[in-house]
């Protein structure tokens, strides 16, 4: 299990009744392995959630995504990133296993679809981040988009087996190749030349 001890008062301070019937999974720069000792746990929480508690939010040093299971398979069938990631997630990688989410079929057509108009939004974001000079946000969002391009280009071979699985150590593995190729020193491009580099590196994943 990647980290033991989800504090108690997590899931009170959320107003979640019993927590062990929740599933838990690290996501963010944690999962990535990009993450420093200051670090934030992201974390998505799935389970029975009431929908007006459908939510993400901030608590101490814990960013959380609460999804009910059915909000949850959506994503997953929409073919959003990181839902698939956790869905394909051995039990032992997750923070807290409570249930089976079952033998979803994710499609690596839809994957690409979500991938491709997800890129949109995250470049015009990251440009306007990079125009109005706040370039650290910028860059990690970059950094992104090149890791759920590895991620994808991974999955399009491992979703042709009967069965896929992911461990938190497969998933470091998979985006480092891209988390080298995003390079610090674009800080010091303007944006028509940094968006030209990212497109490059997109090419060599």
């Amino acid at each position: 299990m990647a980290h033991t001890g989800l504090p108690a008062h997590l899931f009170k301070s959320l107003h979640l009744p019993n927590p062990e019937n929740y599933n838990v999974y690290l996501v963010g720069s944690r999962l990535w392995g990009t993450n420093t000792t200051t670090s934030d746990w992201d974390l998505l929480i799935v389970g029975n959630v009431p929908s007006n508690q459908l939510t993400s939010l901030h608590k101490a040093q814990y960013d959380i995504t609460l999804l009910d299971r059915q909000e949850f398979i959506a994503r997953v069938k929409e073919g959003s990133i990181i839902e698939v990631i956790c869905a394909l997630m051995r039990k032992e990688d997750m923070l807290q296993y409570a249930f089976d989410i079952g033998n979803l079929l994710v499609d690596s057509g839809a994957i690409k679809t979500w991938l491709e108009a997800r890129q949109i939004k995250d470049f015009e974001k990251a440009e306007k981040f990079w125009l109005k000079g706040n370039l650290q946000p910028a860059w990690k969002i970059l950094r992104h988009i090149l890791h759920a391009t590895a991620l994808y280009n991974h999955l399009v071979i491992a979703l042709q087996k009967e069965r896929a699985f992911l461990t938190i150590d497969n998933v470091q593995t998979i985006v480092r190749s891209a988390t080298f190729l995003c390079d610090k020193t674009w800080m010091q491009l303007d944006w028509s030349n940094v968006h030209a580099a990212v497109i490059d590196a997109l090419t060599l994943l």
